[in-house]
Protein backbone atom coordinates (compact mmCIF):
# COMPACT_ATOMS: atom_id res chain seq x y z
CA UNK A 1 0.00 0.00 0.00
CA UNK A 2 1.74 3.28 -0.67
CA UNK A 3 1.05 5.49 2.26
CA UNK A 4 1.69 8.90 0.33
CA UNK A 5 -0.88 7.90 -2.06
CA UNK A 6 -3.80 6.89 0.18
CA UNK A 7 -3.21 8.87 3.05
CA UNK A 8 -0.66 11.68 2.66
CA UNK A 9 -1.95 13.13 -0.73
CA UNK A 10 -5.79 13.43 0.97
CA UNK A 11 -4.18 14.87 3.75
CA UNK A 12 -3.14 17.77 1.97
CA UNK A 13 -5.92 18.21 -0.48
CA UNK A 14 -7.78 18.64 2.91
CA UNK A 15 -5.11 20.99 4.85
CA UNK A 16 -5.33 23.07 1.90
CA UNK A 17 -9.22 23.46 1.61
CA UNK A 18 -8.70 24.49 5.25
CA UNK A 19 -6.06 26.74 4.37
CA UNK A 20 -7.69 28.43 1.85
CA UNK A 21 -11.25 28.93 3.97
CA UNK A 22 -8.31 29.93 6.71
CA UNK A 23 -6.48 32.60 4.78
CA UNK A 24 -9.78 33.90 3.26
CA UNK A 25 -11.09 34.78 7.09
CA UNK A 26 -7.79 36.15 8.52
CA UNK A 27 -5.85 37.83 5.98
CA UNK A 28 -7.86 39.21 3.51
CA UNK A 29 -8.55 42.48 5.68
CA UNK A 30 -5.37 42.25 7.12
CA UNK A 31 -3.33 42.84 3.82
CA UNK A 32 -5.82 45.27 1.83
CA UNK A 33 -8.51 46.46 4.23
CA UNK A 34 -11.88 46.89 3.15
CA UNK A 35 -10.92 48.27 -0.50
CA UNK A 36 -9.43 45.29 -1.94
CA UNK A 37 -10.00 41.67 -1.61
CA UNK A 38 -7.74 38.77 -1.61
CA UNK A 39 -9.84 35.34 -2.84
CA UNK A 40 -7.02 32.54 -1.96
CA UNK A 41 -7.33 30.07 -4.78
CA UNK A 42 -5.13 27.56 -3.18
CA UNK A 43 -6.71 24.16 -4.16
CA UNK A 44 -6.56 25.56 -8.08
CA UNK A 45 -2.73 25.85 -7.64
CA UNK A 46 -2.73 22.32 -5.85
CA UNK A 47 -4.73 20.75 -9.12
CA UNK A 48 -2.43 22.78 -11.84
CA UNK A 49 0.44 20.99 -9.94
CA UNK A 50 -1.17 17.40 -9.45
CA UNK A 51 -2.08 17.43 -13.06
CA UNK A 52 1.52 18.93 -14.18
CA UNK A 53 3.54 16.71 -12.47
CA UNK A 54 1.48 13.67 -10.93
CA UNK A 55 -1.74 11.55 -12.95
CA UNK A 56 -4.22 13.60 -14.95
CA UNK A 57 -7.18 10.88 -14.16
CA UNK A 58 -6.21 10.89 -10.35
CA UNK A 59 -6.39 14.62 -10.34
CA UNK A 60 -9.58 14.98 -12.02
CA UNK A 61 -11.10 12.58 -9.28
CA UNK A 62 -9.76 15.36 -6.75
CA UNK A 63 -11.54 17.87 -8.75
CA UNK A 64 -14.63 16.77 -8.74
CA UNK A 65 -14.38 15.69 -5.06
CA UNK A 66 -13.32 19.09 -4.18
CA UNK A 67 -15.32 21.15 -6.22
CA UNK A 68 -18.38 19.47 -4.86
CA UNK A 69 -17.47 19.94 -1.21
CA UNK A 70 -16.35 23.19 -1.90
CA UNK A 71 -19.32 24.46 -3.24
CA UNK A 72 -21.19 22.62 -0.06
CA UNK A 73 -19.19 24.51 2.49
CA UNK A 74 -18.40 27.87 0.74
CA UNK A 75 -20.69 28.61 -1.79
CA UNK A 76 -24.55 29.44 -2.11
CA UNK A 77 -25.09 28.02 -5.30
CA UNK A 78 -24.32 24.24 -6.02
CA UNK A 79 -22.41 23.48 -8.94
CA UNK A 80 -19.92 26.61 -10.04
CA UNK A 81 -16.60 24.54 -7.97
CA UNK A 82 -17.94 20.99 -9.47
CA UNK A 83 -18.23 21.86 -12.87
CA UNK A 84 -15.05 24.36 -12.76
CA UNK A 85 -12.28 22.55 -11.04
CA UNK A 86 -12.66 19.69 -13.26
CA UNK A 87 -12.42 22.53 -16.24
CA UNK A 88 -9.07 23.47 -14.68
CA UNK A 89 -7.73 19.91 -14.58
CA UNK A 90 -8.73 19.51 -18.78
CA UNK A 91 -7.51 22.92 -19.70
CA UNK A 92 -4.31 22.44 -17.91
CA UNK A 93 -3.83 18.89 -19.18
CA UNK A 94 -3.98 20.18 -22.83
CA UNK A 95 -1.66 23.45 -22.17
CA UNK A 96 1.13 20.63 -20.68
CA UNK A 97 1.48 18.74 -23.38
CA UNK A 98 2.74 21.52 -25.26
CA UNK A 99 4.41 23.70 -22.74
CA UNK A 100 7.55 22.52 -20.53
CA UNK A 101 6.69 21.92 -16.66
CA UNK A 102 9.17 24.47 -15.63
CA UNK A 103 8.36 27.36 -12.76
CA UNK A 104 7.99 30.18 -15.22
CA UNK A 105 5.39 28.71 -17.40
CA UNK A 106 3.42 26.34 -14.73
CA UNK A 107 3.45 29.93 -12.88
CA UNK A 108 1.80 30.97 -15.96
CA UNK A 109 -0.75 28.40 -16.64
CA UNK A 110 -1.37 28.41 -12.62
CA UNK A 111 -1.93 32.21 -13.06
CA UNK A 112 -4.08 31.93 -16.03
CA UNK A 113 -6.58 29.31 -14.37
CA UNK A 114 -6.87 31.70 -11.54
CA UNK A 115 -7.77 34.45 -13.35
CA UNK A 116 -10.23 32.11 -15.37
CA UNK A 117 -11.63 30.86 -12.42
CA UNK A 118 -12.19 34.06 -11.21
CA UNK A 119 -14.04 35.49 -14.17
CA UNK A 120 -16.34 32.34 -14.36
CA UNK A 121 -17.48 32.78 -11.22
CA UNK A 122 -18.07 36.35 -11.64
CA UNK A 123 -19.86 35.99 -14.91
CA UNK A 124 -21.55 33.16 -13.26
CA UNK A 125 -22.56 35.35 -10.22
CA UNK A 126 -23.45 38.54 -12.68
CA UNK A 127 -25.62 35.94 -14.73
CA UNK A 128 -27.65 34.86 -11.77
CA UNK A 129 -28.23 38.73 -10.51
CA UNK A 130 -25.73 37.16 -7.16
CA UNK A 131 -23.71 40.63 -7.30
CA UNK A 132 -24.22 44.15 -9.73
CA UNK A 133 -20.52 44.73 -9.27
CA UNK A 134 -19.19 46.28 -12.56
CA UNK A 135 -16.22 44.33 -14.57
CA UNK A 136 -13.70 47.10 -13.94
CA UNK A 137 -14.85 47.28 -9.73
CA UNK A 138 -14.25 43.40 -10.17
CA UNK A 139 -11.10 43.62 -11.91
CA UNK A 140 -9.70 46.55 -9.49
CA UNK A 141 -10.47 45.24 -6.66
CA UNK A 142 -10.70 41.79 -6.40
CA UNK A 143 -8.62 40.05 -9.83
CA UNK A 144 -5.39 41.60 -9.39
CA UNK A 145 -4.81 40.98 -5.62
CA UNK A 146 -6.20 37.39 -5.96
CA UNK A 147 -3.46 36.91 -8.86
CA UNK A 148 -0.92 38.35 -6.88
CA UNK A 149 -1.30 36.56 -3.93
CA UNK A 150 -2.09 33.31 -5.43
CA UNK A 151 1.03 33.47 -7.42
CA UNK A 152 2.54 33.97 -3.67
CA UNK A 153 1.38 30.99 -2.46
CA UNK A 154 2.27 28.59 -5.76
CA UNK A 155 5.59 30.28 -5.71
CA UNK A 156 5.73 29.04 -1.73
CA UNK A 157 4.58 25.51 -2.53
CA UNK A 158 5.91 25.03 -5.93
CA UNK A 159 9.36 22.87 -5.18
CA UNK A 160 8.48 20.92 -2.12
CA UNK A 161 5.01 19.94 -3.39
CA UNK A 162 6.54 18.96 -7.16
CA UNK A 163 8.87 17.08 -4.78
CA UNK A 164 5.93 15.40 -3.33
CA UNK A 165 4.23 14.72 -6.71
CA UNK A 166 7.72 12.80 -8.67
CA UNK A 167 8.21 10.80 -5.88
CA UNK A 168 4.31 9.45 -5.85
CA UNK A 169 4.92 9.52 -9.08
CA UNK A 170 7.85 7.22 -8.95
CA UNK A 171 6.19 5.01 -6.30
CA UNK A 172 3.24 4.35 -8.87
CA UNK A 173 5.63 3.23 -11.10
CA UNK A 174 4.13 6.00 -13.58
Amino acid sequence: MNTRKVIVMPLIAIGIFILEGVASLQFGHAFFGDQRFFIPHFLIVMLVMMTTFYNRNMTLIYAFILGIVFDIYYTDVLGVYFAIFPFIVYLTDKFMKVLQNNILLVGLVTVFNVMLTECLVYGFYVLIGGTDMAFTTFADQRLWTTILLNLAFFLVLFFPFRSFLLKLKKSDGM
